[in-house]
């Protein structure tokens, strides 16, 4: 499935798959903030060579009550740049309970006969991606004005900060943290093992053959969306 990281928790990882740091240890501040330039240094030469890096990204919006209709984009409700051609998924937060919205097509959306019926809690989202800002509408229309939370896809240009947590597609954080292993071992006067480059070499290509089709199976996210679980995902990356 997914797997929530940290820039930090990276960084560890790599230095333990190196000998640079022993297990349960931590790298000294300098070290790490050393580790995060790296870090970014290696997202950043990745993506000129094409090859991006998925991570997922909750944004959240509070309703208007009796107001049906949110955009999706940049300056939009939900502001995201540039604007998600498609939402993984989409939930309502009412007293940190999480209700899932199903994502509907268009003929399901224009068969619902009465749009005008409202409820505390949408039942159903539909998406359409229009130029510049997409549109989000919802039934039945907002009775109480809940946090409305979409899950979209992002590439990740960056880690801000050592702390800044992303939630990862399988296969991306081990490709992170064993080829950044590779990037600072010399750093560290550390040999490589031959199996952290070859895990490397092997998780680096299976990203790569990710990003032919940047998506994922959505089955993989249903799991974590389970009511209740609050704090699935965190912000705060560039």
């Amino acid at each position: 499935g997914n797997l929530m990281a940290t820039a930090q928790s990276v960084i560890d990882r790599a230095l333990r798959l190196i000998g640079a740091i022993a297990s349960g240890a931590s790298p000294t501040p300098a070290e790490s903030n050393d580790g995060l330039t790296a870090l970014n240094a290696m997202i950043s030469s990745w993506q000129t060579e094409k090859l991006f890096v998925y991570a997922f990204v909750d944004t959240a919006f509070t309703l208007s009550v009796g107001d049906a209709s949110y955009t999706v984009g940049p300056a939009g409700n939900f502001g995201l740049t540039p604007r998600p051609s498609k939402i993984e998924q989409c939930f309502v937060r009412q007293s940190n309970i999480d209700y899932a919205v199903e994502l509907i097509d268009k003929a399901r959306w224009y068969g619902i006969p009465d749009k005008t019926t409202t409820s505390d809690i949408p039942q159903y989202a539909y998406y359409e991606p229009s130029l510049t800002t997409g549109t989000l509408q919802l039934w039945p229309v907002p009775s109480v004005a809940n946090s409305l939370h979409i899950v979209t896809w992002t590439t990740l240009a960056e880690l801000a900060a050592l702390s800044t947590t992303v939630t990862l597609p399988q296969g991306y954080e081990r490709a992170l943290a064993y080829n950044l292993a590779m990037e600072v071992a010399s750093e560290y006067e550390k040999p490589v093992p031959d199996s952290v480059a070859r895990i490397a070499m092997e998780s680096k290509a299976n990203i790569k053959r990710a990003n032919i089709r940047p998506a994922l199976a959505v089955p993989d996210l249903v799991g974590l969306m389970s009511p209740g679980k609050s704090d699935i995902y965190a912000g705060g990356f560039v």
